[in-house]
C-alpha cells in the first residue's frame, strides 16, 4: 500500500483525569482530552512534486467515562482513510467534514468537527420528525388536508411546483415529497402549518448546542456533529415503533440523490441536502453494524459532479468496510477520535494540477483578489497557457467582462 502522506503515529501524551460520567453519543460533553500530533512524513517523490507541503493534520484522542465499551477501528482503517484524503485535493482547498458513530459502541470519528455550512435541505428530515412527533402527541393532523396555490410554488427540487395550483394533499403526501422528492413546495406548505418557533424548540430537546444549528431561519447552520444529532433523533424515532416510524423510515429510505451508500445489503435512511456549493448528507446506516454517518461540504465554486459524488461515496464505502472491525483498546483510549485537516493558507496556495480543481480555485481568485486573468499570472507567476490550455479541453475560457472561466459556447466545443 502506498504510504500515507501523515504517518499514524503513536500517541505522544496519554493523561486520564477523573471527571463525571457522560453519555458516549453526547460529543459535546466529554471528561478530558488528549491531544497529539501526528507529523508528516516527507518523501522524495511528494516534495518534488509541490513546493509547498500541506498543512499538518491533528489528532485528538476524546477519552469519556461511560459503561460503554471502550474501542477504536484498527491502523487499516487510518492508513487507507490517510491515502484516501490525499488523493481528494478538494481537503486542501474546501471546507469537508466527516461525522461517523457507531450505534451500540458509541465510538465516534470526527473530521474537521469544527466547521459550519448552510443546512440546506438537511433541515427537511429534523423538521419532518418534528411534525411527526407533533401528531404522536395530537397537534398535528396527517390526513388534514392542504391546497397548493401560488404562494406556495418554490423553484429548485421537487415534483409539486409543477402542478395545477388547487392540487390537495394530505399532510403525510406532504411529508413524503418532502423527504422522498427533498420538494421545496411541500415544505412551504408545511413551515407554514407548524410554525418554525416550535421546531426551535424541539431541535433544542434533541441536544443540539450550538445556536446556529438550531435555526430555522435567518441562515441556519450544521455542523457534522449537530448531523449526527438529527441521525440519533431519526434512529431513536424509528426504534420507538410507534404509528409513525414506518412512515419516516419509508420516506428517508426512498430519499432520492444516494450519496451515502452502505455495504452490501445495507438500508440507508438518509437526507441530503444542495445549496450553491453546500453539498451534504447524513444518513442512518443499517448493514453489518447500525451506524450513524454524515458528510458536510463547501465546494462553493467548484461544478459538482461525478467528483463530487465519489467524494461521498468513497469515504463511506470505507466506513462500511470497517464498521465491523471495531475492537477493544486499553481504558486509557476512549470513543471519539478527532482529525483536524486544515485548508492551505492563500498565501502558500498552489495551482492545482487537476482541471477540475485548478477551474474552481482560478475563478475563487479572480472573484476575491485579482480584477483580470493578466494580473493573476503575473502576480503568481504563471504563463497564461499553463491555465487556460487545461480548462479550455474542459469546455471553458476566459470571459474578461465578468473576469471568470465561463463554459464556451457550444459551437466552439464542437
Amino acid at each position: 500500500m502506498k504510504q500515507k502522506p501523515w504517518a499514524w503515529l503513536a500517541l505522544l501524551t496519554v493523561a486520564l483525569l477523573c471527571g463525571c460520567s457522560v453519555p458516549a453519543d453526547t460529543s459535546a460533553d466529554v471528561s478530558e482530552a488528549v491531544m497529539a500530533t501526528v507529523t508528516e512524513t516527507e518523501t522524495e517523490t511528494e516534495t518534488a512534486e509541490t513546493t509547498t507541503a500541506p498543512p499538518e493534520i491533528t489528532e485528538t484522542v476524546t477519552v469519556t467515562e461511560n459503561n460503554q465499551q471502550s474501542c477504536d477501528l484498527p491502523d487499516e482503517f487510518y492508513e487507507e482513510l490517510f491515502a484516501l484524503i490525499e488523493s481528494y485535493p478538494h481537503f486542501n482547498y474546501y471546507d469537508i467534514s466527516l461525522a461517523y458513530r457507531d450505534i451500540e459502541t458509541g465510538y465516534t470519528l470526527l473530521i474537521n468537527p469544527d466547521r459550519h455550512y448552510f443546512i440546506a435541505s438537511v433541515m427537511k428530515a429534523p423538521y419532518m420528525l418534528y411534525i411527526y412527533r407533533l401528531a404522536l402527541d395530537g397537534e398535528a393532523d396527517l390526513e388534514q388536508k392542504v391546497v397548493y396555490t401560488e404562494k406556495y410554488r418554490r423553484e429548485g427540487t421537487g415534483a409539486i411546483k409543477d402542478m395545477e395550483f388547487g392540487t390537495e394533499f394530505t399532510v403525510e403526501e406532504l411529508i413524503g415529497y418532502a423527504l422522498e422528492e427533498s420538494d421545496n413546495s411541500a415544505f412551504a406548505m408545511l413551515r407554514e402549518l407548524y410554525p418554525e418557533e416550535g421546531y426551535v424548540d424541539y431541535i433544542k430537546s434533541l441536544g443540539v448546542t450550538h445556536e446556529d444549528d438550531a435555526k430555522a431561519f435567518e441562515h441556519p447552520q450544521l455542523c457534522c456533529e449537530t448531523a449526527l444529532i438529527y441521525a440519533r433523533g431519526v434512529y431513536d424515532f424509528i426504534e420507538e415503533q410507534n404509528p409513525c416510524s414506518e412512515n419516516l423510515r419509508e420516506h428517508m429510505t426512498r430519499s432520492r440523490n444516494a450519496m451515502i451508500i452502505g455495504g452490501e445489503g445495507a438500508e440507508v435512511v438518509r437526507k441530503y441536502g444542495w445549496y450553491e456549493g453546500y453539498f451534504s448528507d447524513m444518513a442512518v446506516v443499517y448493514g453489518e453494524k447500525t451506524y450513524l454517518l454524515s458528510i458536510m461540504t463547501n465546494l462553493d465554486l467548484l461544478e459538482i459532479d461525478k467528483r463530487e459524488y465519489d467524494l461521498f461515496r468513497d469515504f463511506s464505502r470505507l466506513i462500511a468496510k470497517y464498521c465491523g472491525k471495531l475492537t477493544e483498546t486499553p481504558d486509557h483510549l476512549g470513543n471519539t477520535v478527532t482529525i483536524n485537516i486544515p485548508k492551505m493558507e492563500d498565501e502558500e496556495m498552489v495551482l492545482p494540477k487537476d482541471p477540475y480543481m485548478l477551474l474552481s480555485v482560478v475563478n475563487m481568485k479572480l472573484r476575491d483578489n485579482y480584477p483580470s486573468f493578466e494580473a493573476l499570472c503575473e502576480d503568481m507567476d504563471v504563463r497564461a497557457e499553463d491555465i487556460s490550455a487545461p480548462l479550455d479541453k474542459l469546455g471553458y475560457g476566459y470571459d474578461e467582462e465578468n473576469n471568470q472561466f465561463v463554459p464556451l459556447p457550444k459551437e466552439k466545443e464542437e
